[in-house]
């Protein structure tokens, strides 16, 4: 069959409009992601996945240590309310008893010693002091990364009133474990 153009004198057979047409299929080869595209942004997603868990520990433990500062300040206070002057025979176990009242259920723990109380998973421990009208608190097992930013911040609390842990005759930093005298 022969296609006659208008005001053209050349006429197109079917064999040369199907030639045309699988020349165009040809040359329009569809543009897609290559391997390298692939692995790319995989490499991006890395990256930013390793950045978001960073953030989220590092807010993890800001939230931890602002706990571990609040606790302290509800022991200080149960502390100050138990004994008059004389804190001799203090403990955990005597601040936790049921119906005392003086400290919450998620300082005293589930055995109402302090024992696994605080959010780093370790204990919180109150004896009396040398000086009697003063109490020791304890924390302990606090993440070895944060330890010194849990002393500092809990500096201000101690009988002392320091500014930081470092020089502070009234808190001590051991191993993972601070004590605070108030």
């Amino acid at each position: 069959m022969t296609h006659n153009l208008k005001n053209n004198n050349a006429s197109l057979t079917d064999n040369d409009i199907q030639t045309c047409t699988n020349h165009k299929i040809f040359n329009n080869k569809q543009a897609g992601a290559s391997l390298a595209d692939f692995i790319f942004w995989m490499i991006a997603a890395a990256f930013v996945l390793t950045a978001i868990v960073g953030l989220y520990n590092k807010s993890m433990s800001g939230a931890r240590n602002g706990v571990v500062k609040t606790d302290v300040g509800v022991l200080i206070a149960g502390a100050s309310g138990w004994g008059g002057n004389n804190k001799s025979g203090i403990s955990m176990n005597e601040l936790c008893k049921a119906g005392s009242n003086y400290l919450t259920k998620e300082i005293c723990g589930t055995a109402l010693d302090g024992v696994n109380a605080n959010p780093y998973g370790g204990d919180y421990t109150l004896a009396v002091d040398t000086n009697t009208s003063r109490v020791k608190i304890g924390i302990t097992d606090i993440d070895p990364d944060y330890v010194t930013v849990v002393a500092n911040d809990l500096a201000a609390l101690s009988f002392d009133n320091c500014r930081l842990a470092s020089g502070c005759a009234t808190i001590t930093v051991a191993g993972q474990n601070v004590t605070l005298i108030r």
